[in-house]
């Protein structure tokens, strides 16, 4: 008898009732509230930018903000789906609207530059230290949560969108707190800092996202 067969006659043995999962939609619109309400948290105790109106007439603040938030839906939204039989591929299709806008962005960033990069670096922060953290870790717990009722069926690329899309939400929240986190290309370098992060994070995702209960054969896992 091979494993596949062990593993169906398990399942009728033993077994029990389990609970729907929530759709898609409303599992997202969970985890957005819960960042939402950090990043409202947050703002209680360090205030918000003092130019936040000013900002939101500012046509390349408003598409980097969207594209921030879009991101980190967009990775949400993966993480979520990786769960579910058969769901893994679609919302891979929205990373290419990521991409374009990502690329308009950049582009008319390069465009606004005054002088060279070397001089306006001085003052870079990559990430506020207080904010950043709170923002991130927070919303990587819910979504951590909310990911583990599910099948781990790809743990790699789960763990990869789970800490894009974490830290992206940490950006566009201390992106609404913080007036010195604008200078020219630092959203860019702050994205590609939080890739190459997720890269590296991705080996974890074998022990944070397992099956819960024995062996499951090789032939039904993803990664």
């Amino acid at each position: 008898m091979d494993e596949t067969s062990l593993l169906i006659e398990r399942l009728s043995r033993e077994a029990k009732p389990v609970r729907r999962l929530p759709t898609l939609p409303l599992r997202l619109v969970v985890w957005l509230a819960l960042s939402i309400a950090l990043i409202l948290g947050v703002s209680v105790f360090h205030g918000i930018r003092p130019d936040l109106l000013a900002m939101a007439g500012d046509p390349l603040w408003l598409l980097q903000q969207g594209l921030t938030l879009g991101t980190a839906l967009t990775a949400a939204l993966c993480a979520q789906s990786l769960g579910i039989p058969g769901n893994g591929r679609w919302p891979w299709r929205l990373w290419l609207c990521m991409l374009a806008g990502w690329t308009l962005a950049i582009q008319i960033d390069l465009s606004g530059m005054a002088g060279p990069p070397e001089a306006m670096a001085s003052d870079w922060e990559l990430f506020c230290p207080y904010c950043f953290p709170i923002i991130a870790i927070g919303s990587s717990l819910g979504l951590y949560a909310d990911i583990r009722r599910a099948a781990p069926l790809a743990p790699l690329r789960t763990m990869v969108t789970l800490a894009i899309a974490s830290t992206a939400m940490g950006i566009f929240g201390e992106r609404l707190i913080h007036d010195d986190l604008d200078a020219p290309l630092l959203l860019l370098i702050q994205i590609l800092t939080i890739l190459a992060a997720a890269a590296v994070m991705a080996p974890l995702g074998r022990a944070l996202f397992r099956w819960r209960n024995g062996r499951i054969p090789r032939n039904l896992q993803g990664e």
